[in-house]
């Protein structure tokens, strides 16, 4: 391809130039990555010599001979709620519940840490600071640490996986809210402070009619993901459904594992096509 340039006197493209003796600074980049592959590799130690393919192979054979009594209660002490599809419609609402409390909490904050409502005064910069690092800080304690410390306070059950979920959320959320505060057209922001208008006025005129569809789509994205994540809370004893998923693995009942655990896939692909139209429709 080059020496059609070069025959018509014309310039080679810097892309047509290229070999590996001219790209050797971008070679010499993969030594790194593959050194620390290698110390990986060789720090974990993966172990796969215990591994029994036959077992597994049966274990996958019973979770896809699916039991459909689970869905249902399994002796006259239980109700609808006890069996495997009252246990995910709870799972739902724990997920939205668990994303209505953050919400509740990360809205207001998060107009405390958006750096175009706080700037220009050392208190409400110092402000904004503050409230970032308390969502970074909660953002980065994993969902399951904060069920288990949850499960102290409330005890097992659904208390703990909601309130588990909001508090992670807070963070999660708080961020996202910022950043779409950031974001948003200064232009009316500056018209608007250039009046006179104070704070609050400033927010309420200029700033809350832009946030409506990125809040709402923030929103929804996230009530997706806590619903997905609410049936793994059930392991450190968060209530839902994910309670009676680990007894039924814990008891090498798979084939109601299976059939929970196909319900809960229908669930979220559900959720994630539902929450998708409503997206694309606010974009």
């Amino acid at each position: 391809m080059a020496e059609y340039f070069t025959a018509r006197g014309l310039p080679v493209p810097a892309e047509l130039r290229r070999s590996p003796l001219t790209d050797w600074r971008r070679l010499s980049a993969l030594a790194p990555i593959l050194l620390v592959l290698y110390v990986g590799l060789r720090i974990t130690d993966i172990d796969t010599t215990r591994a029994n393919p036959s077992y597994a192979a049966e274990v996958l054979r019973k979770l896809v001979s699916f039991d459909w009594s689970v869905l249902g209660p399994q002796n006259e002490f239980e109700t609808f709620w006890d069996g495997a599809l009252g246990l995910m419609i709870v799972t739902i609402f724990l997920g939205i519940m668990g994303t209505a409390f953050a919400m509740v909490v990360a809205i207001p904050f998060s107009f405390l840490g958006a750096r175009n409502i706080m700037a220009g005064n050392p208190i409400t910069n110092a402000i904004y600071v503050v409230v970032r690092l308390v969502f970074t800080i909660i953002r980065s304690i994993d969902v399951l640490i904060v069920v288990i410390i949850m499960v102290i306070v409330f005890g097992l059950g659904n208390a703990a996986g909601v309130f588990g979920l909001a508090f992670h959320n807070v963070g999660v959320m708080g961020k996202l809210y910022s950043e779409a505060i950031e974001g948003i057209d200064a232009g009316p922001l500056e018209a608007i402070t250039a009046t006179g208008a104070n704070r609050f006025q400033v927010v309420w005129t200029a700033v809350l009619p832009q946030l409506f569809n990125p809040f709402v789509s923030f929103s929804i994205y996230r009530l997706d993901t806590n619903v997905r994540l609410a049936p793994i809370l059930g392991l450190v004893g968060g209530g839902g459904i994910g309670v009676a998923l680990f007894q039924n693995i814990q008891l090498l009942r798979y084939p109601q594992a299976g059939t929970i655990i196909l319900l809960i896939v229908i669930t979220v692909a559900a959720m994630d096509f539902i929450s998708a139209q409503i997206r694309r429709r606010l974009v």
